[in-house]
Order: C-alpha cells, then structure tokens, then sequence
C-alpha cells in the first residue's frame, strides 16, 4: 500500500544538528551538519512511499529525469578556466533545497548528466559501500523519520517502516560491509533516547542502540571506521548558549564502550578519508581535519574563496579530492564544489542561485 504523506507539524520537531530541514519538519542545521546552512520551511511532501515489511511492493521503476541547471544562472564564483586540468573522475549525488522542498540529485564531478533521483522530500543521501544502492532519509507512513534505499538510476525505491511507535531515525552512515547503517536517534516524548542507533540495511530491522546522547545534545553518526568497529559522530548541543556552539567530534566502539572526544576544539561530525587515517570535518565555517587517533585539528584554506563558509565535506575514492557545500561571501546559496585536499584548485559543480545544495557524497569505485 502506498500513500502521499502530509506534512509533519514542525512544532514536534527539536531543532537538531542532522541536517534534515526541510523534511516535512523545520528544522536548522548547525555545526554537525554544516555550520550556517540556510534554514528551510516545511513544504506539503509530494513523495510517495512504501513499507519495508514482508508483503511490500516498492514504487514501479523509472526512468531517471534529466535536470538541468537554472535557465540563466551563473556562477557566483570559482569556474575553473579552459585550461585548467581535467576534472576527477566519479559520480555525485546531493540534496537540492528549493521551493519544492529537499530533493536528491545525481551527476558527474564537472555538473554534467545531473538526475533527479527522487520527488521531494527526501535527503541526507549516501552511496552503499559498492555502489549499488544509494540511503536516503524521509518521512514514512508511520510519520517517522527513517531510512530508505533506492538504484542509482532512481528505481526501487523502498521506505523502511519501524518496529518501534516513537522513535525517529535519520540513517547517514554504511558500515564498510554495507549491511548496516548508523542513525541519529531521537524521541519526541521521550529525550532520554536520543543517541546513535545501528539497523539492518536491508530492511530497518535489527534496532541497535549505541550511545546514549547526554540531556539535550543529539549524537550524530559520521561514519564507521575502516574495520567496522567504531562510529565516528558529532555530539551536538542543537541550542548553544551565548558562549557559542561546543558540539565535539566523538568515536565510540559498537558496543558503546570507549567513547571519547578526537578534539578539545568545537567541531561537527566527520567523514574517514579513504586510507583510514583522517576525519573531514566541520569547524566554524571551515573544512577542518582531524588525525583519525585525535590530536592537532588543520583547517583547510580554499584557494580565492578566504570568505566563504565551507561545509560537509565527503572524500573521492582515490582520497585526493573532496566534494563539500560552499556559501560564497558574494552568493546569496551554497552550491557543491569539488577541490584538492589541500584546498587547491577548488570547482564549481552546480550553478543553482534560488537554491541551496547540501549533503554531497562521492560515489565508490564501479
């Protein structure tokens, strides 16, 4: 059975670092999820989802809808010229903030072949680990937040349903296997429950509990490390005081034991370069990184661009470039840009001025 879903009263909602603003719940992005993002109002949700459990029939395939830029848009900054070096190799994908809502996008590094992968309102897309599926964060017929996955290409589409009546799950990260995926979890009635969640991949199933988020802070998953044993996250206090934001890049090992902070500075939540060794991370309004043990924090200065604000970053397969959000100093949006790790020959991926782009992820190697 599948059915349209009504917007979420966005009242119900805290404001949390998750990144998930505009999905049929107004929410504002902070430091876990990219700093100073443009808040988004809650829109009706015009996507049709279907249950997980046995006996479920996902939406029909599709053929995937070319979109391409804005008529007449231009770039607020950065354009690569004519002579600049090939662009890297890989497939994106990205959620689109506009009057529609939050929508997932594809496209190749330079911008070109762009795809919408699904109807508003679905975000916080990632890869699978082998490239053959791609999680998502929607709204489904329980009105929870939980995880779906979809192809590539925008068919198969399925929305988990939950086993538990309260509790919301915005699912970012794979497990280097691909069988799991780590969640926010977060109760509206109940904030004793906020804290990292792990579920099976397949389905939703198999609910997990990993940390327990102190009172009012929410924990963020970032990623796994490489063997699978530990989650990075972000442990976000989503209504700082006057003092500031003070969220802290955390790991904690799947059993919830070993918890502890990689960093006395504030920071978001990160993502493991492909060797294992450093966490991409957020700090103030630059992409910062982290030695994976802790230690030293080393902003990364993007060349011409002293002002912008840069934000969730991802790492190519080869670990030689990353894909992030950038607020120009002279935009009015972010768009997604790809540039060399060290912040060198930074480019413009989308072109969108009445939109904000958010939540890139690099796809694996075919």
């Amino acid at each position: 059975m599948t059915r349209a879903l009504d917007p979420i009263d966005s009242k119900s909602a805290p404001r949390r670092a998750a990144a998930l603003a505009s999905l049929a719940i107004a929410l504002v992005v902070t430091a876990c999820g990219g700093g100073t993002a443009t808040p988004t109002t809650a829109l009706p949700t015009a996507l049709t989802l279907v249950s997980a459990v046995p006996g479920a029939t996902a939406l029909p395939e599709r053929s995937p809808t070319p979109q391409s830029s804005v008529p007449g848009a231009t770039s607020t900054a950065l354009t690569p010229s004519p002579s600049a070096a090939p662009w890297p190799i890989g497939r994106l994908v990205y959620g689109r903030f506009d009057a529609r809502g939050v929508t997932p996008f594809t496209s190749n590094t330079d911008g070109t072949d762009e795809r919408q992968l699904l109807p508003p309102h679905a975000e916080g897309p990632r890869w699978a680990p082998d490239g053959t599926k791609l999680s998502v964060v929607a709204s489904n017929s329980q009105r929870l937040i939980f995880a779906g996955t979809v192809n590539p290409d925008g068919s198969d589409y399925v929305q988990f349903e939950s086993t538990d009546p309260t509790l919301n799950l915005g699912c970012f990260a794979w497990s280097p296997d691909g069988t799991r995926l780590a969640c926010e979890g977060w109760d509206d009635t109940d904030p004793t429950r906020n804290g990292i969640y792990t579920v099976r991949s397949t389905d939703g199933g198999d609910l997990i509990r990993i940390t327990e988020a102190p009172e009012d802070r929410h924990d963020i998953p970032g990623d796994y490390t490489l063997d699978g044993s530990q989650i990075i996250f972000c442990r976000s206090n989503p209504e700082p005081d006057e003092t500031g934001d003070d969220s802290h890049l955390m790991v904690v090992k799947l059993d919830g034991s070993d918890e502890h902070q990689l960093s006395d500075q504030p920071m978001g939540g990160g993502r493991l370069s492909p060797d294992g060794t450093t966490i991409l991370t957020d700090s103030g309004s630059t992409l910062t990184l982290v030695p994976v043990g802790g230690g030293q924090a080393t902003p990364i200065q993007i060349a011409d661009a002293p002002n912008g604000i840069a934000f969730e970053g991802a790492w190519s397969v080869d670990g030689e470039w990353i894909v992030f959000s950038l607020h120009p100093s002279n935009a009015p949006h972010s768009d997604i840009y790809v540039m060399r790790k060290d912040g060198t020959d930074p480019r413009q991926v989308t072109h969108t001025p009445n939109a904000d782009e958010e939540f890139a992820d690099w796809a694996p190697a075919p």
